[in-house]
């Protein structure tokens, strides 16, 4: 669902980190520290569901996973071409199935 149309195209409802993430830097300390925060939970969210969770690897997974995915979700909404950004969204979440296959 994150990486769907409907999520690219409705940023005003959609995940905060993608909308707002490239102007975080330029707001107050009690707004980054917010965002931080965020931004930790959501990647333990995903460790936590990796079979290696606890692993120092699975962090790292994580953390590369959720920075695919609002990068992913960033350049959908960028670009101009459905088609595109479709596709941009298809690829990212088709790397993520690759790395789950045994």
């Amino acid at each position: 669902a994150y990486l769907s149309r409907a999520h690219a195209e409705n940023a005003e409802m959609g995940c905060p980190l993608a909308a707002l993430g490239s102007e975080t830097h330029r707001q107050a300390p009690e707004v980054r520290r917010v965002f931080t925060i965020h931004i930790k939970e959501m990647i333990d969210l995903f460790a936590r569901q990796l079979p290696n969770w606890g692993q120092p690897e699975a962090h790292a997974q994580a953390m590369a996973t959720v920075c695919a995915m609002i990068g992913a979700t960033i350049l959908a909404r960028a670009v101009d071409e459905p088609a595109l950004s479709d596709a941009l969204c298809a690829a990212t979440l088709a790397q993520f199935q690759d790395t789950n296959q045994p």
